[in-house]
């Protein structure tokens, strides 16, 4: 047994899974695609609904739902990491703060590959937290003193 390590491809943008290459098409999964999730470091989850994608691709079926929903969930967990990047220690204290029973209970209903939904029933739950993850969206832009 032996330790590897290597550059992770997270997502930053959408990479097209499919690609003509002369006569031949090629498909991308998982990491070849960046389909990792920068909130998590996680990527089985995306990779297999990227291989899910491309097995309906080669049965000619449609693509165009799972690949929507595929690209959605990772353009939220980019916003996430963007949002926490930015974050102070009093972010993370008023986060955990804000953190009541019924956010708590989202927390622990809805896993973190339905980051779209659960960030949707914890601002339903916590209004708060909207406001302090879009703070720390557009904290990018400010000089810390």
């Amino acid at each position: 047994m032996e330790w590897q390590g290597a550059r992770i491809p997270i997502y930053r943008r959408w990479v097209p899974v499919r690609r003509q290459i002369g006569k031949g098409e090629i498909y991308l999964v998982g990491d070849a695609a960046a389909q990792m999730k920068v909130s998590t470091v996680g990527g089985i989850v995306t990779g297999f609904r990227g291989a899910l994608a491309v097995a309906q691709a080669l049965l000619r079926e449609s693509t165009r739902k799972e690949l929507r929903a595929l690209r959605r969930e990772l353009a939220t967990h980019w916003m996430i990491r963007r949002a926490l990047h930015h974050f102070q220690q009093r972010d993370y204290s008023q986060l955990v703060d804000l953190l009541d029973s019924s956010a708590r209970e989202s927390l622990g209903e809805i896993h973190r590959d339905e980051s779209t939904r659960l960030l949707w029933n914890l601002a339903r739950r916590q209004p708060r937290l909207l406001l302090l993850g879009l703070r720390g969206l557009l904290m990018g832009g400010r000089i810390k003193s």
